[in-house]
């Protein structure tokens, strides 16, 4: 039986929120998809449409998500390639797009690919499952190297657990992330993501026996010895572990404060 092609393009955008930078991903056997086309730049869009054409035409642009560095270049490459973009039917928004649907299949020539809605990093967040080839492209919901951010209220950190529970249910022998190398062992990939959670999730709440606190108080302590560039997106996650546990009635939120105090219960 042929083997689907698979083929990393690295954006040029690295950063403290994008690794070595937005991974975009050919997939297909004879035509192809196209999955994450990264940040709006051309030279980068110009070396996707190559590499897609060693295999054939691109069928379809598809993005994990909305956020930017893996969807701003996503019309310029369908002007490019004359495909359409296929993203989560909420999203969908013009005139041509595809909306996708949590199961939905999406052909790549002799192979194809189901779209498995997947939220907590994004509302709109969807992993594409290979289940011939036995591959998950996971966007940011699993990243190689590091963590997501969970930024609310988009963000929701128990929707984003519920989402690793599921794939963590899911025959395959390899992730395919939007950051970083593949992931060649992804059992214990989840399982170590999912016990890190855990972890922070009672490191935060242990924070709260003194008393009230802001989520941004917290980061100094939970994050002792991170780069000072990161801390401003810690707060956010640390901010929708507190939602979490506020929803839990684990914690309480005292007001609707942009900046809200969270208390114990």
């Amino acid at each position: 039986m042929p083997t689907a092609s698979v083929t990393l393009v690295r954006a040029p955008n690295p950063g403290p929120l994008t690794g070595p930078g937005t991974n975009t991903w050919i997939f297909g056997l004879d035509e192809v998809v196209v999955v994450d086309p990264g940040p709006l730049d051309e030279a980068h869009l110009l070396r996707v449409v190559e590499a897609a054409a060693q295999v054939g035409r691109v069928a379809a642009v598809l993005c994990t998500h909305h956020h930017e560095d893996h969807q701003a270049g996503a019309l310029r490459l369908c002007e490019l390639t004359g495909a359409p973009l296929a993203v989560f039917h909420r999203r969908a928004d013009r005139v041509g797009n595809l909306p996708l649907h949590d199961q939905d299949r999406i052909l790549a020539g002799g192979t194809e690919l189901v779209a498995l809605h997947t939220p907590g990093h994004a509302s709109d967040h969807l992993c594409f499952l290979a289940e011939r080839e036995r591959l998950l492209f996971t966007g940011d919901l699993v990243l190689s190297g590091t963590t997501s951010v969970i930024w609310p209220p988009d963000g929701d950190m128990g929707q984003y657990l519920d989402s690793l529970d599921r794939i963590s249910g899911l025959a395959v022998d390899r992730l395919l992330p939007g950051h970083g190398e593949p992931i060649d062992d992804p059992g214990a990939a989840l399982a170590a993501l999912i016990r890190h959670r855990q972890e922070r999730e009672a490191e935060v709440l242990e924070a709260f026996r003194n008393g009230p606190h802001r989520p941004a108080d917290l980061v100094p302590k939970l994050y002792a010895g991170y780069p000072e560039e990161v801390l401003p997106y810690a707060s956010q996650t640390v901010w929708a572990h507190c939602l979490k546990l506020a929803a839990e009635g684990r914690l309480r939120q005292l007001g609707d404060d942009p900046d809200p105090i969270f208390a114990p219960v």
